[in-house]
């Protein structure tokens, strides 16, 4: 009996240590918002950069209620430390097709090439099965992104280049043979070879490229000049 009331008494402390324990205070990035119709707010972005599918949530004060803005509203928004470099970012609304918008940060202007990066979550959802056969959802994991894209001389938007921003993932996840990078960088540069070209003479590397994506963009750009 006493051994029973001693695993309750650990049981019981346990939780009380638990519902104690102070939550991490949250520090929120200053930011600058533009609406589309000339509104400036200066405050603080209530939310993660990987989290703007379709809104965003800004407060005045580090401490303030939030309040929700749609991303098509957005004209731009300047974050500190954005990416966690100690930089300022600009994300600009893409909104070139209407039924996928967001909002993106120039990552490289050139003569002829403008590049973009879209931070973003990777969702991965673990499903089970009861006894009975049902599906249900286990759990949720969210994973911080990369999507790159580039324009050339103000054409169309094109995708290039995707990266989890934790590098363990990237190793498992896209371990590119060179003739499989050769057939990757041919297929997101068709209409310009010298791209791939260029990378199989240099024997620039998946890992290389994930390092730093503008490299392809240097490449195309002194192509074009």
């Amino acid at each position: 009996m006493k051994k029973l009331l001693f695993i309750i008494f650990l049981m019981v402390f346990s939780f009380a240590i638990t519902a104690n324990a102070k939550k991490p205070k949250v520090v929120w990035p200053k930011a600058v918002l533009t609406l589309k119709d000339g509104t400036v707010l200066n405050g603080y972005l209530q939310n993660d950069i990987h989290f703007m599918k379709k809104n965003i949530y800004f407060s005045e004060t580090q401490k303030g209620k939030d309040v929700k803005y749609k991303i098509v509203d957005i004209k731009s928004l300047e974050v500190d430390n954005a990416l966690q470099d100690g930089k300022k970012r600009t994300f600009i609304l893409i909104d070139e097709d209407p039924t996928f918008q967001y909002l993106a940060t120039v990552i490289y202007k050139g003569k002829h090439v403008t590049g973009y990066m879209q931070p973003f979550a990777f969702e991965n959802t673990i499903t089970s099965r009861t006894f009975t056969g049902i599906p249900y959802v286990a759990g949720t994991t969210y994973s911080g992104c990369r999507s790159y894209d580039y324009k050339v001389d103000g054409g169309k938007l094109v995708y290039y280049w995707m990266l989890f921003e934790d590098k363990k993932i990237n190793s498992k996840r896209e371990k590119y043979s060179q003739k499989k990078l050769l057939k990757k960088i041919k297929d997101k540069f068709k209409d310009y070879p010298a791209v791939a070209e260029e990378v199989e003479k240099r024997g620039l590397t998946a890992e290389q490229i994930h390092e730093d994506p503008t490299i392809l963009l240097e490449i195309l750009d002194k192509s074009l000049q």
